[in-house]
């Protein structure tokens, strides 16, 4: 047996343990690839994370947790309202109340920084003359973080993918990631569906309108 096949065995063995390790340290982060466009709307899309069921009134999505919506037709935005027991997460040092965007491997747990709850918060977005800590950016990948209350009663940590386009109404919700252990932060993850394969071989405020 040659050195180089026995090279060629042991560096595939220890890239199979790697991804085994890698897969079994998220083993409890539940994934929901969602990948739907949010209407312009002012009602939005109304989800619920555990169930994965979504649709254009809370009266429609038994035990919605997020609406994600635009809050002024005339205006592209977007904007997040939590049912009772969800909070948005800013990022750390983020000046203001608003939905932050997270950089990758930001940790979503009990530090936050979080938004008072019952609230809808907007995303920020940069602009070429103001730009600051948190905000979202246009032709851009962005990451939120959020807490819900699951059907359990316990409080878990998640977050989301949103792909934004030329202006805040061209957005796609990519996927949602949570940890299915209560209480348990989670760490964001740019391409989870990578992980997932890998391992089957071997992530400005404003009152809400009643």
């Amino acid at each position: 047996m040659s050195i180089s096949y026995r090279l060629g065995r042991h560096f595939v063995a220890a890239s199979a343990v790697a991804v085994i390790f890698a897969a079994s340290a998220r083993a409890s982060v539940a994934y929901w690839n969602c990948n739907v466009s949010i209407p312009a709307t002012t009602t939005g899309l109304y989800l619920n994370v555990q169930t994965q069921a979504t649709g254009s009134a809370g009266s429609g999505v038994l035990g919605w947790d997020l609406d994600i919506y635009t809050t002024v037709l005339s205006a592209p935005s977007l904007t997040m309202y939590g049912a009772i027991g969800t909070q948005f997460m800013r990022a750390p040092g983020q000046f203001g109340y608003s939905v932050g965007n997270l950089n990758p491997e930001q940790q979503v747990g009990s530090a936050g920084p979080w938004n008072p709850p019952s609230e809808a918060y907007s995303a920020v977005f940069n602009t070429p003359t103001q730009s600051g800590v948190g905000n979202w950016n246009y032709n851009s990948i962005n990451y939120f973080g959020f807490k819900f209350v699951a059907d359990t009663g316990y409080t878990h940590y998640g977050y989301g993918r949103m792909d934004v386009g030329a202006n805040a109404n061209v957005r796609t919700l990519k996927f949602i990631a949570w940890d299915t252990t209560p209480a348990a932060p989670v760490n964001v993850v740019p391409a989870p569906g990578v992980l997932a394969v890998l391992g089957m071989a071997g992530i400005g405020r404003s009152r809400r309108r009643s």
